[in-house]
């Protein structure tokens, strides 16, 4: 849930500078673009408190998407908003893409080895 959060926060902030900084018309686009990704975010978040297994797969979705766009856009230079963000800010992207998809993958394993063990009898292993 941790890393969703934070994938959050960069998808906002990213939003955030590319609305200060482009045109309003491609603000407007990216802004089209970015609102659904930040309201699945929250949607995830929220289910996730509630151990929903499927919100975690969803949320591990929505980092390999993240991270198809960042490396999209910036395999396409024409497709940068306001001459291309640096080289760190696209790291920093992947690695939290990455992180998001591992670490929800990993939620939702453990969440339904917890389940399987639940409905054997079994306490759960720690």
């Amino acid at each position: 849930m941790a890393v969703l959060a934070v994938f959050l926060v960069a998808v906002i902030a990213a939003l955030a500078v590319t609305l200060a900084s482009a045109a309003p018309g491609v603000g407007a686009l990216a802004a089209s673009v970015v609102t659904p990704i930040i309201v699945l975010s929250l949607l995830f978040l929220f289910f996730e408190s509630r151990r929903r297994p499927w919100s975690f797969v969803a949320a591990a979705a929505l980092g390999l998407l993240g991270v198809t766009l960042r490396l999209t856009v910036n395999a396409q230079p024409q497709l940068e908003v306001g001459g291309g963000l640096p080289l760190w800010v696209t790291v920093v992207y992947v690695t939290l893409g990455t992180l998001l998809v591992v670490s929800s993958l990993w939620a939702f394993l453990l969440l339904r080895r917890v389940e399987l063990q639940a409905s054997r009898g079994s306490p759960p292993a720690v």
